[in-house]
């Protein structure tokens, strides 16, 4: 029996670090949104973030196939990189000192063996509505305040209105066998078309690249378009970063070469016979977004054989 998907964001933090703390996590299972928090006096910003996805996980029961998102790069270093060699000695660090905050990592090593996890860094205070959803839940917390109930819109309505195509760009990556899909609804007045693909030794990030480049390839302009993913990636990548890399030759702010520079070049080209707009939806927030994500499951596993 295949496992249940949960989505989980968290978060942490403590005023002044160390001081009163307070943590937060956001669960959506089966489309529904559940939210827990809660507070110490006397804590530090990690001992938060590690509290909340420790609750967080310890909330789900039976094992699950989780997508865990937090913006704290020590909960996910910790978890993807240096955990298996913390366990393997004892608890110590490479150069053989304590762990710290142990007792709150080998509770969390405890909390993960029942799930397959996914780890994803999000970068805090920016765009995503759930990731500043637990934040102001956190701080909620921490000041003993009760947060605004969150307002949710059931599908982005206003802006979809106004644009010929909507486009729904998702990606299903297994990472066991590193083989990968991508799903693609595209919506107009005229009807429903689900498009998919499937690509090995690929990433989520090449995927909803390699595969909106694709859908904008078949279309045929000039239109209005609004494309929708759960990929900051892709979104941010197309409305904000992307002037910037190719004023500096394809090259970072920091100077780094642009990561999967041939694709962003697809889509860039694709793109250009249309007006586009692009926007964050979480899949299970619309329907067409469940298409398209069970589209691209179909893509891997008919590849896989397993369809």
């Amino acid at each position: 029996m295949e496992k249940p998907i949960v989505i989980i964001y968290s978060d942490g933090g403590s005023k002044p670090n160390p001081g009163a703390g307070g943590w937060a996590a956001l669960l959506i299972r089966d489309g529904k949104i559940e939210e827990i928090s809660g507070r110490e006096d006397h804590t530090t910003n990690n001992r938060m973030e590690l509290t909340a996805a420790i609750m967080a996980l310890e909330e789900l029961g039976g094992g699950c196939k989780v997508e865990f998102h937090t913006d704290s790069q020590y909960l996910k270093n910790g978890i993807t990189q240096w955990m298996a060699n913390w366990v393997r000695k004892g608890w110590m660090t490479a150069n053989n000192q304590p762990v710290q905050n142990q007792d709150l990592w080998e509770r969390l090593h405890d909390a993960i063996q029942d799930h397959d996890l996914k780890w994803n860094w999000v970068k805090g205070h920016a765009t995503s509505k759930y990731n500043n959803r637990v934040d102001e839940l956190a701080t909620a917390a921490r000041e003993r305040k009760e947060a605004a109930p969150m307002v949710m819109a059931a599908e982005k309505a206003a802006s979809s209105a106004k644009s010929d195509t909507q486009l729904y760009v998702y990606s299903n990556m297994d990472y066991g066998s590193k083989l990968g899909g991508w799903g693609v609804a595209a919506v107009t007045s005229n009807g429903k078309t689900v498009y998919a693909g499937s690509e090995s030794n690929s990433s989520d990030n090449q995927l909803v690249l390699a595969g909106c480049a694709r859908v904008l390839e078949e279309l045929s302009g000039p239109q209005t378009i609004t494309v929708y993913s759960d990929s900051e990636y892709l979104t941010n990548g197309m409305s904000k970063w992307l002037a910037g890399w190719m004023k500096r030759g394809w090259k970072t702010a920091n100077g780094e070469p642009v990561k999967n520079q041939a694709l962003w070049k697809r889509l860039y080209e694709a793109a250009q016979p249309y007006t586009i707009q692009w926007e964050h939806l979480e899949k299970f927030e619309s329907e067409f977004g469940k298409q398209a994500i069970e589209a691209a499951k179909k893509a891997v596993q008919k590849v896989s054989g397993l369809g």
